[in-house]
């Protein structure tokens, strides 16, 4: 503040040495010749007089004009523009400029502009503090009235059930709360859905282990108790209903991790996935007299990931050759953003469309081995993927197809 309140007096001295050079006459009149030293002013009459000096000095003449009390040529020589100098321990601020033959001289004590700064400090400071505990005060005020609406959503999670997955309803929030509360509804969808599929897992996984647990044990105090020795016959039923859960087991673990979306996102060549599949199937459709007809390019590009676009197409085929009658040829071919599987059906294959999806699901086929989990972990998976899969009846022919976008 100091630095500014000079240069606004220095910018004042500049203003009053000019205004007084514009009022000094080219010539003096013999009068002010004759009379050397002219004295402006009675120091009495204010009290900031004596504080501020002008003295004007004729170059071609001993003339000089200046006001009561200002310091004489010896003690305050001229010098052009600004200078300080002390005298008799105080401090003067000065400004000279040349007008025509005039020496024009503008003097201030500088406990002239001490007075001023003390009084633009305490003006500025005064206010400054005694606000201050205001503001402070507002500003605390301010934050927690900010902060009421997290206080009553952290409130409200505390007291919530640990069962309960429901959304938090707006209540006039802030924008900052609102984006609170949708992210928090988000998640907690997201957890009910999970608690649900594992839920739901388990209530499946209950369900269907009970029959062939209960008939294998049925089968082993047969076997205990009965005298007689244990023939092949026996023990191969026995295995067959073990295979029968681990392959339920495993399905039912591939489910359920279908219904998580994929961990990398790759590109996939789905033509070489087929082809990779018929051939790991290929022994079990020759036991059934199966035909494969393969219709596709060298490559069929689409995105995604590889895992479970395998699991995927493997499935369906998988599905083709179990209810496909003996003899007959599986077809798979390509179209624009297309993957169509077709293998014939029997007179009486009684499939109802809107089921096949449904977990545990086989229709009129409960000879065939499975557990009813293939189309369902389809439809997982493509949902996973971001694909649609259609199962459609034309006549003697089943018919799955596999839609994916134009950006896959």
């Amino acid at each position: 503040m100091s630095h500014e309140v000079d240069e606004l007096f220095d910018a004042e001295m500049v203003q009053q040495a000019k205004t007084l050079a514009a009022f000094l006459p080219e010539q003096l009149s013999e009068q002010h010749i004759d009379a050397e030293l002219e004295i402006v002013g009675d120091a009495s009459n204010h009290e900031y007089e004596d504080k501020l000096s002008y003295r004007i000095t004729n170059t071609t003449s001993s003339w000089t004009l200046s006001t009561q009390g200002a310091p004489t040529k010896a003690s305050a020589p001229f010098q052009i523009g600004f200078s300080e100098f002390n005298l008799n321990g105080r401090l003067w601020h000065a400004f000279g400029m040349m007008s025509g033959n005039y020496q024009v001289l503008l003097l201030q004590e500088d406990s002239f502009r001490s007075e001023l700064r003390s009084d633009l400090t305490i003006d500025t400071l005064v206010p400054v503090l005694l606000l201050l505990p205001l503001m402070l005060w507002l500003g605390w005020w301010t934050i927690n009235q900010s902060f009421v609406s997290f206080q009553r959503l952290a409130t409200s999670l505390r007291k919530r059930r640990p069962d309960d997955y429901s959304a938090f309803e707006p209540a006039n929030d802030d924008e900052e709360v609102a984006v609170v509360k949708q992210g928090l509804n988000y998640y907690l969808a997201r957890i009910e859905q999970t608690f649900h599929r594992e839920r739901r897992f388990s209530a499946d996984a209950a369900h269907e282990l009970r029959t062939p647990l209960a008939s294998l044990k049925a089968s082993l105090q047969n076997l205990i108790s009965s005298k007689k020795t244990i023939e092949k016959p026996q023990l191969e039923a026995l295995l067959t209903s073990t295979d029968r859960l681990i392959q339920l087991v495993e399905s039912l673990l591939l489910l359920s991790k279908t219904e998580l979306p994929p961990a990398a996102v790759e590109h996939v060549n789905i033509a070489k996935e087929v082809r990779q599949i018929v051939a790991d199937f290929y022994s079990r459709a020759e036991q059934r007299d199966l035909n494969f007809e393969v219709s596709l390019p060298e490559a069929v590009g689409v995105s995604g990931s590889s895992d479970y676009w395998r699991v995927l197409l493997a499935n369906i085929i998988d599905n083709a050759i179990k209810y496909a009658p003996s003899g007959a040829t599986i077809e798979i071919e390509s179209q624009q953003n297309n993957l169509q599987v077709k293998n014939p059906i029997v007179d009486d294959h009684g499939v109802d469309l809107e089921r096949l999806s449904e977990r545990f699901y086989r229709g009129k086929h409960l000879d065939v081995q499975g557990a009813g989990l293939g189309l369902s972990i389809v439809q997982n998976l493509a949902r996973q993927l971001g694909i649609s899969v259609e199962f459609s009846q034309q006549q003697q022919y089943f018919i799955c197809r596999i839609h994916w976008g134009d950006n896959s």
